[in-house]
């Protein structure tokens, strides 16, 4: 390997960022007000409700989600509502969603949002104007291509995304192929091979070939939005044509450190962010097993060598990735590999498509023309993902591994590839193998104690019981007060257990319940329990009996049934008992059931005294 006296020094820039970067937290939520403000981006949601991204005059940049429909981007409104920052961690192995949306470019949410009116429009900035550009090309495309293919080319384009169906978005995570609809790495170096291919076609001097592809391609990342995976995958680019400008090699391990220490000194709060790790986890196993793995399918297959490059660079890129995916997105998915093999290739075409659209759109003609071409690819691409998706164990939920672990993993990959060039191919493969397998399962120091946590849900409760025997009891799973229809699939009182109880639940290593206990129905206890069930399955589901309508209810029974989980109705005198000597002594609700009381579902909850050994909680 050659030496790589950058990339040494960004890994200790990176080290001092680690300890000395706390995300910026200088303002707090505040009272409902009226702001002036700029409609930047609009969409709506599965809920119908109007998801928008609002810049306030001061410079924030916001998410509302409006109870009206807003204007176009690039207009002025008056809108009232209520500032809240994002939430920083709020249970044990949470990630900060602080560092998440900075990522986006967002600083916080507009809650209650409604716009009072709308203001004449006295100012022009390049911020409204790309805004109404990117609006403008999304209604070209739906023009010329049904949805949900528009939004993907809008993913593709410019990392558009948010009105993507709900189930298409969780399988293309599923698949491992969600990179693909955020405008990062991947969309970038297709727009500088574009680039590089026109500037040589034309036959430029060197110089002025790799200026005018690196215009292009921080013209295209400010077009997208400029966010801060754009940013990185531009400035890699940009040292990249640098070095080739000046004659030396373009893609090494130099140019990958000179781009970590400009990100870095640009944005030190980034080392936080999983899609730091992923970007240059991305490059750097792409430099590292590239060059091993194209020889090696060469020699097995005699395959074309555009599928030999696909293959390489989807085998090299997952090598490189997967652990920072596991600890991102809780899971394991198993046929990456396959499902990028196929839809990679056809993002490059797909995207030179989608702007041919765009641009040709008052050509009917011509533009339906490429929109059945571009179709026909997205259909493939759509159905590769939702095969993937689907295949037996696609989805491996996966406790994050520790860091050590994955440390180990990146080592075990860069002693491998040594091995592999002195002619260790065994040796090698047993090494990588056996710090995958730790990644995947590694050594916990056993905790015999009784583990009680008590979740901040928000609104009512989440309780987990860990038992010493390694037994899992999850009581109530927090959620919303159900107010008005919910839509299946995107209930605000299921929200809050796809994205904290079950995450908790997979962290602590909890990847199936002994038991969950449903105190009552409302929507704020029962909110999480479908989500949990889905995902993790429990032996038995205690619920206290009572009729009542509310969606999280039904839907949390209906999974229940479709699963074969027994449901159980405790009463007075009930008594369960773990056989590591945890006990659950019912004491609520009786027979008949309290009726006619000022609030019946909450007086016939149910109740019981844990005890453990000389421990008793109620």
């Amino acid at each position: 390997m050659e030496r790589a006296p950058l990339l040494a020094l960004a890994v200790a820039v990176g080290i001092c960022c680690c300890f000395r970067t706390t995300p910026d937290d200088t303002w707090r939520e505040g009272h409902t007000q009226h702001y002036d403000a700029t409609v930047m981006a609009t969409t709506t949601a599965p809920s119908r409700v109007f998801e928008t991204t609002l810049r306030l005059d001061d410079g924030r940049a916001l998410l509302a989600t409006l109870r009206n429909p807003p204007p176009a981007p690039g207009a002025r409104i008056v809108v009232r509502g209520r500032i809240t920052p994002f939430d920083a961690p709020r249970n044990p192995g949470e990630p900060d969603q602080r560092i998440i949306e900075h990522e986006r470019g967002l600083d916080g949410t507009l809650s209650g949002a409604l716009i009072l009116k709308v203001l004449p429009q006295t100012q022009v900035s390049p911020q409204i104007l790309l805004a109404q550009l990117r609006a403008s090309a999304l209604q070209r495309l739906r023009k010329t291509i049904e949805e949900p293919y528009a939004t993907i080319l809008a993913g593709e384009l410019w990392g558009e995304r948010s009105a993507l169906p709900l189930p298409l978005r969780q399988e293309f995570q599923d698949s491992g192929t969600v990179h693909v609809l955020v405008t990062a790495g991947l969309h970038l170096g297709i727009v500088a091979w574009l680039a590089v291919i026109l500037t040589g076609w034309l036959q430029l001097p060197r110089l002025l070939a790799c200026a005018i592809a690196g215009t292009i391609v921080w013209t295209y990342a400010v077009f997208s939005g400029l966010h801060l995976p754009a940013m990185r995958a531009a400035t890699m680019i940009t040292f990249a044509l640098t070095a080739r400008a000046c004659g030396a090699k373009a893609l090494s391990w130099n140019a990958l450190g000179a781009a970590a220490i400009v990100t870095l000194l640009y944005d030190p709060q980034s080392i936080r962010s999983a899609s730091f790790a992923m970007s240059f986890s991305c490059v750097g196993s792409i430099f590292l097993t590239a060059p091993l793995i194209k020889p090696a399918l060469e020699k097995l297959a005699m395959l074309p060598t555009v599928v030999t490059e696909a293959l390489t660079l989807s085998i090299a890129t997952q090598v490189g990735v997967w652990p920072v995916m596991a600890t991102t997105f809780l899971l394991f998915a198993p046929y990456s590999i396959l499902a990028n093999a196929a839809v990679v290739p056809l993002v490059g075409a797909t995207m030179i498509l989608g702007a041919l659209q765009i641009l040709l759109v008052n050509l009917p003609v011509v533009a339906h023309a490429i929109a059945n071409l571009n179709g026909l690819l997205l259909q493939f691409m759509v159905a590769a993902v939702q095969g993937a998706a689907t295949l037996p164990f696609a989805h491996v939920v996966m406790t994050p591994p520790p860091s050590w672990a994955i440390g180990a993993y990146d080592g075990a990959l860069i002693a491998g590839a040594c091995l592999i060039r002195r002619g260790a191919l065994t040796a090698a493969c047993a090494l990588v193998l056996i710090a995958g397998f730790a990644v995947i399962w590694p050594p916990r120091i056993a905790d015999a104690r009784l583990k009680i946590t008590i979740l901040d849900v928000g609104q009512a409760d989440a309780i987990v019981l860990q038992t010493p025997g390694g037994h899992a009891i999850l009581i109530d799973a927090g959620g919303r007060l159900e107010r008005g229809p919910q839509i299946a699939g995107d209930s605000m009182a299921e929200r809050v257990g796809e994205t904290i109880v079950a995450p908790f639940l997979i962290r602590s290593g909890v990847h199936h319940l002994h038991a969950i206990v449903l105190s009552h129905p409302h929507g704020d206890h029962a909110g999480g329990i479908a989500p949990v069930l889905r995902l993790l399955r429990a032996d038995e589901f205690a619920d206290s009996g009572q009729r009542y309508g509310g969606y999280a209810y039904k839907d949390a029974l209906a999974v229940a049934h479709e699963q074969n989980v027994p449901i159980i109705f405790p009463r007075v005198g009930t008594v369960w008992r773990t056989d590591d000597g945890v006990w659950l002594t019912f004491l609520g609700p009786s027979l008949p059931l309290i009726t006619a009381s000022r609030n019946d579902i909450n007086n016939n909850s149910i109740v019981f005294m844990l005890q453990y050994k000389s421990f008793r909680m109620l």
